[in-house]
């Protein structure tokens, strides 16, 4: 179980990361270098800026440090617990995909789920964190998508 976890937290890191490098080809193939590009990068970005801004603020510490028990997932970060930046991430990625491509963007959010749940299982989040994460990266890209339509 123990590796299972490690293992699926760096694999749907890194699909992730590579998904939305595809998603933004995409946009450029399908749209061109306009609009639709910068609203693809500059949503994720400002949303990230702020979430790190919040973490930094809040310093809430991690499960690991609260309970004195070490995580699964190795980590050694003290505090910026709250909100995950896994989960802000994740979820920022899928909600591009929501916007461009439905039926991916389905796909994404499942993907943000499990890894949500990989992360509290992991011991370096809490539910309320990787939750407040996920939520805040939902709220920021249907917010600025809509505006910015």
């Amino acid at each position: 179980m123990k590796k299972f976890l490690i293992y699926s937290d760096k694999i749907l890191t890194a699909i992730t990361y590579a998904a939305y490098i595809i998603l933004l080809i995409y946009i450029v193939a399908k749209y061109g270098f306009g609009a639709d590009i910068l609203r693809a990068l500059l949503i994720p970005a400002t949303g990230f800026i702020l979430e790190t801004v919040i973490r930094d603020r809040l310093n809430f510490p991690r499960p690991y440090e609260k309970t004195g028990i070490p995580p699964i997932i190795p980590k050694k970060t003290k505090g910026h617990s709250f909100p995950s930046r896994h989960a802000f991430s994740v979820t920022m990625i899928a909600m591009m995909y929501v916007f461009y491509l439905h039926f991916s963007g389905v796909v994404m959010l499942i993907i943000a789920v499990c890894l949500c749940i990989i992360r509290v299982k992991g011991g370096v989040h809490s539910a309320l964190d990787v939750t407040a994460g996920a939520v805040l990266a939902a709220v920021y890209a249907s917010f600025f998508m809509w505006l910015f339509r």
